[in-house]
């Protein structure tokens, strides 16, 4: 998603990104065909990496300073996001056809839930009642030009591995690993 003008406050930018992941998740829970299961889940890791990457980046330095307990906060969404990026790290290696698929996305989901409603419930709210109208579109614009850059990785609908990593995953490398390093030059 590239923020517009109107987009670019924080709680706005990261608010779409929470849609665009549930309709991700809600694609595959419709999708019946392995390979396009395959294919959306492959999506799920490129979109869940890329927002664990710039919120690490730009929003819990903010929530850090400008919250209220906000080094438990952001360790605890930062937390949350870790286990989502060790599912998909575990769903880089299983078939979709094998029987383990189904439940990790479904454990997926569920950590991915948990981490939107503690931002949108908890965060987002305080982030507006804390920081000023252009605190929040700076800190938009930067999440925002984050995510201009990931999203051009790869097409939606288009195979991720060759446009994130042409030389393949390498020994021990999931495409969670590969999206991350790309990013941000280094692994979690």
């Amino acid at each position: 998603m590239t923020a517009t003008p109107e987009q670019h406050d924080v709680v706005d930018v990261l608010t779409a990104d929470h849609r665009a992941v549930r309709a991700l998740f809600e694609g595959y829970r419709t999708a019946t065909e392995p390979e396009l299961r395959r294919q959306l889940v492959d999506r799920i890791t490129v979109e869940v990496v890329r927002h664990s990457v710039a919120e690490e980046a730009h929003l819990y330095p903010t929530v850090r300073k400008a919250l209220p307990n906000g080094d438990r906060i952001a360790d605890e969404e930062i937390e949350e996001l870790t286990e989502a990026e060790r599912i998909l790290s575990d769903l880089d290696a299983v078939d979709p056809r094998d029987r383990r698929f189904d439940p990790l996305v479904r454990d997926l989901m569920d950590v991915m839930s948990m981490h939107i409603r503690g931002e949108e419930d908890l965060v987002f709210p305080e982030l507006r009642e804390r920081l000023t109208p252009e605190e929040r579109m700076a800190l938009g614009l930067r999440v925002g030009e984050a995510t201009a850059a990931a999203r051009g990785m790869a097409p939606v609908g288009e195979p991720v591995s060759e446009p994130i990593s042409p030389e393949g995953p390498g020994p021990g490398r999931t495409l969670a690993d590969r999206v991350r390093e790309q990013l941000t030059g280094r692994t979690r």
